[in-house]
């Protein structure tokens, strides 16, 4: 457990001594792309490695929770290289894209010298996380990762956009609703919306609500809070009339009452056109190729992926795959917990992260 131990003392008293950070870049096709790199500031020897995906955020490999995540891995004795992957930065989802950046990330790292034989690993967050799996599940990465750790990630799409708009999600028939981050339902909005049959001219209407979620995270203001409903009212007065009514059920002023069953409705539609324009966001068709040793985390208060989604990954991933899965009360894409642990409550779930933890740093 020493690069646990490691690992939670660069975490909480992060300190510059301990890590270095080496930009470099990679190769995706024709393109060259940046990347950082996270070391031990001692290294004798070529280190294990993981590849360190970021989620669909403004600030792509400099966001400030996933850069401490990385220093951390690295002081725990882990080479981290985070690829910059523009589309996601973009907020556009395109996984036709983002596969082979996988790929070519994990490529990248593998032909590094001070990087131990044997298969770099990978961390997929939120978005991340589901890639990777189906990434890893083609013959692209045979033979070069040795495992991956999916945090944050989802299973069904359908269920995914439904609770992006409404806050409602279920497991095993026993439902339940959190208010959900509208940063997710923003960022379905602004990529899908004109491709459902009827709004393929509701142009405005999908920038407006793309430009809340790049001003969420360009500022890092938490979409659920009023600071943005200023930015909310002027862009609704911009729009055409009859857009209006549907600029109110995906991005209403914080407070207001919102129509769970349009909000259904809407999910339902948006999710379709996904499907349709990214058949690859649907991982279900390539989890039962997967061979990969796979370890899968969430944060029990996820207010853009619920949990039960990785309940989902989790009892869908073929046997020679399946590491199995942690759900912990510390930690969430955002907002934090809804509920006070407790001073038993926080040493349980610590104890449960650590196992986590530990975990991930024996490369699963």
């Amino acid at each position: 457990m020493r690069a646990v131990t490691r690992f939670l003392h660069e975490y909480v008293r992060p300190d510059p001594a301990r890590v270095r950070r080496v930009e470099v870049t990679y190769t995706r096709g024709q393109e060259r792309l940046p990347a950082t790199i996270y070391v031990p500031a001692r290294r004798p020897r070529p280190l294990p490695a993981f590849v360190v995906l970021h989620g669909l955020t403004c600030t792509a490999r400099e966001h400030p929770g996933l850069v401490r995540f990385a220093r951390a891995m690295a002081a725990g004795g882990t080479l981290v290289m985070i690829p910059e992957i523009p589309e996601w930065r973009d907020l556009r989802v395109a996984p036709a894209i983002t596969i082979p950046t996988i790929r070519a990330a994990v490529h990248a790292l593998a032909e590094r010298t001070d990087v131990a034989p044997g298969g770099v690993g990978i961390l997929g967050f939120s978005f991340g996380a589901t890639q990777a799996l189906v990434a890893a599940a083609g013959n692209g990465l045979k033979g070069e990762v040795r495992g991956i750790a999916a945090w944050g990630g989802y299973r069904d799409v359908r269920r995914l956009f439904r609770f992006g708009i409404t806050g409602e999600h279920e497991w095993e028939g026993v439902g339940e609703h959190m208010d959900p981050d509208p940063y997710g339902c923003w960022i379905m909005v602004g990529n899908y919306l004109t491709g459902i049959p009827g709004y393929g001219d509701a142009h405005a209407t999908a920038a407006a609500v793309h430009s809340l979620a790049v001003e969420a995270g360009r500022t890092g203001t938490p979409s659920w809070e009023p600071t943005l409903d200023p930015m909310k009212a002027r862009l609704r007065a911009g729009l055409p009339a009859a857009e209006r009514p549907l600029f109110d059920v995906v991005a209403p002023p914080v407070g207001a009452a919102v129509d769970r069953v349009e909000g259904a409705r809407m999910a339902e539609l948006l999710a379709t056109a996904a499907l349709a324009a990214d058949p690859l966001l649907d991982p279900g068709p390539y989890l039962q190729e997967l061979r990969t040793p796979t370890l899968l985390a969430h944060g029990r208060d996820d207010r853009l992926i619920p949990y039960s989604e990785m309940l989902r990954l989790e009892r869908d991933l073929p046997a020679a795959a399946n590491r199995g899965g942690t759900v912990t009360g510390l930690f969430a894409h955002s907002g934090g917990t809804r509920r006070e642990l407790g001073r038993v409550g926080t040493v349980v779930e610590g104890v449960r992260f650590v196992r986590l933890l530990g975990r991930i740093l024996e490369r699963l």
